[in-house]
């Protein structure tokens, strides 16, 4: 586990001072029991939250393990068998469990996307959706042209003066096959093309200097795989793109923070215009198409701004 946590983290600079978060994971043989009594929110047979007050709570992954949260001391222990490690993705959910509790409470909310900004700044593009539209593919092209990584899976967004911030969130990528051999230099991560797994791999180990610390919101895009010849971008309203973020991104047994919570997501897009990216074949194009968006809407708020 230490050294699973030393890989997501080693892109990150060391902070300063003493912590203020302290996460202790365990390593066990067998799944601690649930807690008594009925969940107080369940997500199928995945994952389950039992809520014992306003500042404790206990996350139970049946076949994997369990985080207890005190939200009052910004601490999580948590109890992981040696399958957590072994299916792909359960560490870091389990690692994003035991932080984003703490982390909304210090103004900073995870939503899951894949969040980048061109070379050249302008703002960040987040690229929102389920396992299967195009959300790792459209990330990686963004990369393979120069584009800077602020997370692959969970960025940070905050309040910020005239909009939202969106703040790097540590992890490794990962990629099916089929995805990594669209890209030449993750040509050598394809060791076993013919297995249908995703492969885990460090951005800055194929991409030198490639993490971003922060950029404004500029574009929220959601991707969709399609039958077609080439890419568009078609606007969504901020209610529309309201609906289809908030199942990426609140967590329905933390109802403290859910006002909280709303209130920055209609703020991001009001903020950040929203689209629907019809996904063609050609990866290559993808950085013109969302990176002329975000640098037309970039410089119409720079602009405003002076006008203001």
């Amino acid at each position: 586990m230490g050294e699973r946590w030393a890989a997501t983290f080693a892109a990150r600079p060391a902070a300063d001072g003493a912590p203020d978060l302290h996460v202790m994971l365990d390593q066990v043989d067998n799944v601690p029991p649930a807690p008594p009594g009925e969940p107080h929110f369940q997500q199928g047979d995945l994952l389950a939250y039992y809520l014992d007050g306003p500042d404790h709570a206990t996350a139970h992954f049946p076949r994997y393990g369990q985080v207890r949260l005190n939200l009052s001391t910004g601490s999580s222990e948590g109890a992981l068998t040696e399958a957590a490690l072994a299916a792909h993705g359960v560490f870091e959910d389990l690692l994003a469990i035991s932080l984003s509790p703490h982390l909304r409470r210090r103004g900073l909310f995870l939503l899951h996307a894949f969040a980048a900004c061109p070379p050249e700044g302008g703002g960040a593009a987040l690229i929102v959706g389920d396992i299967g539209v195009g959300k790792t593919t459209t990330g990686l092209a963004l990369l393979h042209a120069g584009w800077k990584l602020l997370s692959n899976d969970s960025p940070m967004v905050a309040e910020a003066a005239g909009g939202v911030r969106v703040l790097a969130y540590p992890g490794l990528l990962s990629a099916y096959p089929d995805t990594l051999a669209r890209f030449p230099e993750l040509a050598a991560l394809n060791t076993a093309p013919a297995v249908r797994e995703k492969v885990l791999f460090a951005a800055e180990a194929a991409y030198p200097d490639v993490w971003a610390e922060a950029a404004p919101a500029r574009a929220i895009i959601f991707p969709q795989v399609e039958p077609r010849p080439d890419h568009a971008l078609e606007p969504l309203p901020p209610a529309r793109a309201l609906r289809l973020i908030l199942p990426h991104a609140i967590e329905q047994w933390d109802r403290a923070m859910i006002p909280g919570h709303l209130r920055l997501l209609n703020r991001l897009v009001q903020a950040a215009p929203a689209y629907r990216l019809r996904l063609g074949p050609d990866t290559t194009t993808l950085p013109d198409v969302i990176g002329g968006e975000i640098n037309h809407k970039g410089t119409k708020a720079q602009r405003d701004a002076k006008g203001a």
